[in-house]
């Protein structure tokens, strides 16, 4: 299942600590005795008077307050430092040694997290996060009124258990317009639309996102400065950027700016020609030529990655550097790390009729348009249209009619309605009609719907998919009658794509995977995933989906609406206490033996959250149902949190570095421990691959022989078995699933209209649909 794979290059390099060094923590006391309150509030001054003795003695420190660091070891205890005066009493200045700290220690790593960000600091670049820019370099795309600010995203990976620390890096891009805010405000007739907008001003490349545009505001608006005294905006750049604003009457922009001394937030005005909006607009999004361009730029190959990275550390070898680097007893590495990786082999594609496919040598686009491994026959169902797409509508039964033939697809020939109009109360009038006439929802199998309209932008199509789960609950599927203006031969594949969504709709499995771990005993494999879209102002929404079936791949699915920004939720105890009432509902299966829930966007600071919350709610939720199932066997608990936004890269190959083969697998040294691995599951074919990484929170299943290679398997298997995509995805299905839902749900809940919530219907779970891809 797995095998030993090949040396990768990475994008970690390693912070070099000799065991032997240590770091010492000082208190600064004081003679007569100063009251902390005093402390603080002449903390500045006191340093001032201390710091030369500082230099003297120590050559090298870190300061937090009244506590120091430093790499040297005083020579003398109780060592005077200098006298501070103030309001005629002399305080003498002096320090004592209070703590030894050992590499590995968790003081020791926070210092090590001080000592990299004074490097950083040394290299005087544009810092925005973790992202680090040399405005110098900026890439010039003129004629698609873009700029493209290159640099790298920097952090410090540490191992605590190890005593091992990691810089990790990675290449970053900004995308600034060429046109200014005021271009930008002239030609737009809605100021709202920017609103939430994130712009950056040309003067000190500052980041900003849009408030609101603030029509009464303009240059000649005058605001209070620090002195306390009042001057105007166009005074005010004139005379602290010698920059003299062209235009005196255009509006101003509000913004919000976050302090960090005192974690407040104040409203600061911005002049619209002073900036400039980042990012792509949804024009450039959709020009091809565009995207192809800058994708030259944005999506380096692996040698390209390696060789700024490389560049990057080079910067930390200068002089100045390198002289802070060896007081403190470190080395850093000048090449990026190499370790050994292993494959993960990921199995057949099972089909109908016992058909398999070696999904490392078959196409799997092609092979899979065959018999379907459990199909759910289409007895009941229709197709709309309007009446203005009959031609397209005629073109595509033809297609569709051929792909059921040949994929032995089960069915009965569908039911046509052209409709003679957009308006939704017809739309939904004609589905009553077709409802009424099979004597209720739960008789019609499909309503196959054919929209006109852009892109996720179809007229109807929200107001109807809401209908339909909602109100009157039928399995649907939409496609657009702009998608089906190609030629047949395209028109055929996407008909064949659509009867795998269609089958996964109505209750069957398209596919399986072979050698799947953990179906010994009965397991419940579960995803979920949160929705936010704090800066639309919407409410969050969790989505948990369960698994009913050895394949793993029958769901039930559920939600909860949660406040707006709102991560962890307190209501995931009935969640699965329903979705195991739901897993013994006919009452041949049993309860589970294991349950298996990945979970996403969970980073490694918030994983005793999650423990501490989510999961002390599953354990109760399990207690309670076996109690009223008198259910005695245990049912054991694993819990992965899995994350995709990672600065991890991986490099395969010795001189053209290209990206590692699909099931990589790294579960060594840059690892949290033995709980955490890198897995590559998906393929890229232009620039890197983003791997996926895995932390095993809560492991019931510790005792079991060889688990963890069974969950990093099954990880990577469940890569396969998204039905709306025939290779793997670059995360296990359940997550993608609930990712897709919580979604679909989330982008179309106003909470100021409580009936645009869409809930998950009781009816669709019990067919086992997913309703929502």
């Amino acid at each position: 299942m797995i095998e030993r794979g090949q040396t990768v290059f990475t994008n970690f390099y390693q912070i070099q600590i000799n065991p032997k060094s240590h770091i010492y923590r000082y208190q600064i006391t004081f003679q007569p005795t100063m009251s902390p309150e005093q402390q603080i509030c002449k903390w500045r001054d006191i340093f001032k008077a201390a710091k030369t003795g500082l230099q003297e003695n120590l050559k090298v420190f870190i300061t937090n307050n009244q506590i120091l660091y430093s790499p040297v070891r005083a020579q003398t205890m109780g060592l005077i430092l200098g006298i501070y005066e103030e309001e005629g009493t002399s305080y003498t200045i002096s320090i004592e040694e209070k703590a030894v700290l050992k590499p590995g220690e968790p003081e020791y790593t926070g210092l090590i997290g001080r000592f990299f960000k004074m490097l950083l600091k040394q290299q005087k670049l544009l810092q925005i996060g973790r992202k680090y820019f040399n405005t110098k370099n900026i890439i010039n795309f003129d004629q698609f009124g873009l700029k493209v600010l290159p640099g790298v995203t920097c952090s410090l990976i540490k191992q605590e258990e190890q005593g091992k620390y990691y810089i990790n890096i990675d290449s970053s891009f900004k995308m600034l317009r060429c046109t200014t805010m005021y271009e930008e405000l002239r030609n737009s007739r809605d100021y709202s639309l920017i609103e939430g907008a994130i712009i950056m001003t040309v003067y000190n490349y500052k980041f900003y996102r849009v408030n609101k545009i603030n029509r009464e505001m303009n240059p000649k608006s005058e605001f209070e400065n620090q002195n306390g005294s009042k001057m105007s905006y166009l005074q005010y750049y004139s005379e602290k950027y010698k920059i003299n604003i062209k235009d005196s009457t255009q509006p101003l922009i509000e913004v919000l700016e976050k302090s960090r001394k005192k974690q407040e937030e104040k409203i600061i005005y911005l002049i619209p020609e002073l900036c400039v909006l980042t990012g792509l607009s949804n024009e450039m999004r959709n020009n091809f030529q565009t995207m192809k361009q800058l994708s030259t730029v944005t999506k380096p190959r692996g040698v390209d990655r390696v060789k700024q990275a490389d560049q990057f550390i080079q910067c930390f070898h200068n002089k100045e550097s390198e002289e802070l680097i060896k007081k403190w007893n470190i080395q850093l590495e000048s090449k990026c790390l190499q370790i050994q990786s292993s494959k993960v082999k990921p199995g057949n594609i099972i089909m109908g009729n016992n058909t398999q496919i070696n999904i490392e040598t078959g196409n799997l686009d092609r092979d899979t348009q065959t018999a379907m491994l459990r199909g759910v026959g289409l007895e009941n169902w229709a197709i709309l249209y309007s009446d203005r797409d009959s031609r397209q509508a005629e073109d595509f039964m033809s297609c569709l009619r051929e792909s059921i033939e040949y994929c032995k697809f089960q069915c009965k020939a569908p039911r046509t309605f052209t409709i003679n109009s957009n308006r939704i109360e017809d739309w939904i009038k004609q589905v009553d009609f077709i409802v009424q006439q099979s004597q209720g929802p739960q008789k019609v199998t499909l309503l196959l719907l054919i929209l006109n309209g852009p892109k996720k932008n179809a007229p109807l199509y929200t107001d109807l998919k809401r209908y339909l789960i909602n109100d009157c609950p039928i399995a649907s599927q939409v496609i657009l009658s702009s998608t089906l203006n190609q030629p047949k031969g395209k028109v055929k594949t996407i008909c064949n794509k659509l009867l795998v969504q269609i089958c996964a709709k109505v209750g069957g499995t398209p596919w399986g995977i072979s050698d799947l771990p953990f179906t010994d005993q009965p397991t419940m494999v579960c995803g979920m995933d949160v929705y936010h879209s704090t800066a639309k102002g919407r409410k969050s929404m969790l989505s948990f989906v369960s698994t009913e079936d050895e394949f793993f791949s029958k769901y039930m699915t559920q939600s909860i609406e949660m406040d707006s920004g709102v991560e962890f939720s307190f209501s995931l105890c009935p969640v699965l206490v329903k979705s195991l009432e739901s897993f013994t509902s006919d009452n041949r299966t049993p309860l589970p033996s294991r349950i298996i829930i990945f979970r996403d966007g969970v980073s490694n600071s918030q994983a005793k959250t999650v423990i501490e919350t989510e999961v002390a709610q599953f354990r109760q939720a399990i207690e309670q149902v076996k109690k009223a199932k008198n259910h005695t066997k245990p049912i054991k608990l694993v819990v992965l949190s899995v994350n995709k936004k990672v600065g991890a890269k991986f490099y395969a190959g010795e001189r053209n570095l290209d990206n590692p083969s699909q099931g990589t697998l790294i579960d060594s040294e840059i690892c949290n421990g033995k709980d955490g691995f890198y897995l590559i599951a998906q393929k890229t074919t232009q620039g890197t691959v983003q791997p996926t990484y895995y932390h095993v929170l809560v492991n019931d299943l510790i005792d079991e022989p060889n688990i963890t290679s069974k969950l990093q398997a099954l990880a990577y298997k469940l890569c396969y078995m998204y039905y709306n995509f025939s290779g793997a995805i670059k995360i296990p299905a359940p997550i993608q699933y609930a990712h897709v839902c919580s979604n679909f749900i989330g982008d179309r809940f106003d909470p100021r209209k409580p009936q645009t919530l869409i809930k998950p219907s009781q009816i669709l779970n019990q067919r086992r649909s997913l309703f929502f891809i």
